[in-house]
């Protein structure tokens, strides 16, 4: 299955792979989960202190080879909600895509804490550098907020 083609057939603005080894993780940027801005932190079981240690967590994701990076883009108009719930349902639709071709060790990371995944932000993925790696914008000054989701698995 080519998972850049399915992803853009699906509706994201971006797809892109990298190896997971690639991805970057600051664990200071745990202090924006402790900072409770989603409402999230201590009350979702997919959010941090229960999700687990920012060692934890990179070492859950660098037990998958790659990362497919799925980018959508949404004006200043959209509701930021609605535009992570987008994000969100379409990733699920591209892992039961994945599911269906045999790819069933899958790790999600979401935009916000989705159901029972964990949030780009509670593995302290650095986004800029990510979509640097792949030749995505992430924060420009353009009229365009970008939202990022992963799916990390294993070749």
């Amino acid at each position: 299955m080519d998972l850049i083609k399915e992803a853009k057939k699906l509706g994201f603005s971006d797809a892109a792979l990298m190896d997971t080894k690639d991805l970057v993780f600051v664990p200071e940027y745990r202090m924006y989960c402790e900072q409770n801005a989603c409402g999230c932190y201590n009350v979702n079981p997919a959010c941090p202190p229960e999700s687990g240690t920012v060692e934890e967590m990179k070492q859950r994701a660098l037990k998958y080879e790659k990362t497919l990076v799925l980018q959508t883009m949404q004006d200043y108009e959209m509701d930021y909600k609605k535009a992570k719930l987008h994000q969100n349902q379409l990733t699920e639709q591209l892992v039961e895509k994945m599911k269906e071709a045999g790819k069933t060790d899958i790790l999600i990371m979401s935009a916000g804490p989705y159901k029972h995944n964990s949030c780009m932000s509670a593995y302290c993925v650095d986004a800029q550098k990510m979509a640097n790696a792949v030749g995505m914008k992430c924060w420009t000054d353009d009229d365009y907020i970008r939202y990022f989701s992963e799916i990390l698995f294993h070749e």
